[in-house]
């Protein structure tokens, strides 16, 4: 591994950040980030699973993560999935030629065992805005998720526009990252409390 492709991995996940409903403390944790290897640069074919897995590393620590992606496909005219950087693939790829690589749920499970971390799926196009359909279903599950004291991590492309409308938008979260990169007062919380 050279040193450059090291320094990229060690900034996973890019644009970490962590949110709070506006009026009250909450439950759970919501935080949202770019996808796997978005650090890498938009030019690359192939993201490395030794880049997603700092990815996963560099998430908020728990046993019990719910990623919640909005990776979908890019806008036409190319339409490429968002997932065909990857070995695995979306849930809802389903072509033969798809079939024979994992879902990002099956590689989760063979790398880090059954259950300690979920992925729920919404299918959404890059730099499009969220449907209203998708944006109400995912209020609801995300507060459902964090009243159960569950770790939510909200994942688009660029950790930005999509998961932007999703947490400021349509549910009134503020992020209260300081920098706008969680990944240090997370880490630093989390020595504090074990």
């Amino acid at each position: 591994m050279t040193l450059t492709k090291a320094r990229a991995i060690m900034k996973e996940p890019k644009r970490l950040r962590e949110w709070r409903p506006r009026s009250g403390q909450g439950s759970g944790g919501l935080f949202t980030c770019a996808r796997p290897g978005w650090s890498q640069g938009k030019k690359l074919d192939k993201i490395s699973d030794d880049v997603v897995e700092a990815w996963v590393n560099g998430l908020p620590r728990s046993s019990d993560v719910v990623i919640v992606s909005l990776l979908g496909h890019k806008p036409k005219p190319d339409g490429r999935s968002e997932f065909s950087y990857y070995s695995f693939r979306s849930c809802t790829e389903t072509s033969a030629e798809d079939a024979r690589r994992p879902t990002f749920q099956e590689w989760l499970d063979a790398k880090y065992g059954p259950g300690r971390l979920s992925i729920i799926e919404h299918p959404t196009t890059d730099t499009d805005p969220v449907p209203i359909d998708i944006l109400k279903t995912l209020k609801n599950e995300i507060l459902t998720l964090l009243g159960a004291n569950r770790i939510v991590v909200l994942m688009d492309s660029g950790g930005w526009s999509r998961v932007s409308q999703v947490c400021e938008k349509h549910m009134g979260f503020r992020e209260i990252t300081p920098g706008g990169n969680a990944v240090h007062s997370i880490r630093r919380n989390q020595a504090t409390t074990r």
